[in-house]
């Protein structure tokens, strides 16, 4: 049985780690030490996280087959017989116990990575299910997703690193990553509106209209923007500044080129989008972080290379956009020689 395939490893995969990647690279540039002195380190908390988040895949989709049934949804984990659904959280919860160990004695490190765990069972298995509680729902999946596991790798590479622990860049990754969270979770949950309604799923989604989430949206994007400016204002450099003028001409690119809509966090079902910010966390801050490393350390170019190996997908679509406006361009002014 290839366990893959249940974990819907290929939602998640990019789209959750790098950010978290981005909070480690950050907080390793903060504390002024030598990314290659922690590449295991860092490599050693995304297993913990990656065995956090094929639980979470695993027993929502076992708590989502009646719903997803009904909604006419695939559900992975509706193929497996139930003996092998047990066998299969049981090798998660397993592994998960065996991270915390190693991750011991770091105290803190290890509240968080118990309540990442904790809030993502609470949201998704009944009676409980705060998935279909209103704001609490989108609340529980945020703080388990980003909220938990930021601060996870946040306080154990500053025990690693022994440092000291500096409460305002701590405070400023989890407001960041709740709010980024927050705005991923409710994306989830507009763009799967229909099917939850299908399905009598009452999620927040469901029970606010989207054209009355208008003013919510733009005051998170506020908090999260806010927070981040706190972030890179003490790491700030010339590779940073690169980024985030990069990320600009993305988006100018796709806006007037390519006319996606530029989203918050309500987004068209069937219309190309752009989600602010996220190809910013997801491309160019975390390699604009290991750029500046690797200038001055040679062995941090091993990190960059093995990220680039194991994230790439959304650099790849970005070069892609890139090169297509390239040649649109030449070919709407073609060379006069």
């Amino acid at each position: 049985m290839n366990l893959l395939k249940f974990t819907r490893y290929g939602e998640w995969w990019e789209y959750k780690l790098v950010p978290l990647l981005f909070v480690g690279y950050a907080t390793v540039t903060f504390n002024g030490y030598p990314i290659e002195k922690v590449g295991l380190q860092i490599l050693f908390l995304l297993g913990a996280i990656v065995v956090g988040a094929i639980y979470v895949s695993v027993i929502n989709d076992i708590t989502d087959i009646k719903e997803d049934e009904i909604a006419g949804k695939n559900n992975r984990m509706a193929k497996v017989p139930p003996f092998w659904r047990a066998i299969i959280l049981a090798i998660c919860i397993l592994l998960g116990f065996i991270f915390g160990y190693l991750i011991y004695p770091d105290v803190i490190s290890l509240t968080f990575y118990i309540l990442a765990y904790l809030v993502f069972t609470l949201y998704s298995v009944p009676p409980i299910r705060l998935k279909k509680r209103g704001f609490l729902g989108p609340m529980c999946d945020a703080m388990g997703a980003h909220f938990f596991p930021s601060l996870l790798i946040t306080t154990n590479l500053i025990f690693f690193c022994k440092s000291d622990l500096d409460m305002i860049w701590i405070s400023a990754i989890g407001i960041w990553s709740l709010s980024y969270g927050l705005r991923g979770i409710l994306w989830h949950q507009y763009f799967d509106r229909e099917n939850d309604i299908l399905s009598n799923t009452k999620t927040f989604a469901v029970a606010i209209m989207p054209e009355n989430f208008k003013t919510q949206e733009r005051i998170i994007l506020t908090i999260e923007i806010i927070a981040l400016i706190t972030i890179l204002s003490y790491i700030f450099n010339i590779w940073i500044f690169l980024a985030i003028i990069s990320y600009c001409v993305l988006v100018f690119i796709r806006k007037l080129a390519f006319k996606y809509k530029i989203c918050i966090i309500i987004c068209p079902v069937s219309e190309p989008y752009e989600l602010l910010m996220n190809d910013f966390y997801l491309v160019f801050a975390p390699i604009s972080l290991l750029l500046a490393q690797a200038i001055n350390n040679p062995y941090a170019w091993l990190i960059f290379c093995l990220h680039l190996i194991l994230f790439h997908q959304k650099l790849i679509l970005f070069l892609k956009d890139f090169r297509y406006f390239i040649r649109m361009i030449i070919r709407k002014y073609p060379s006069n020689s």
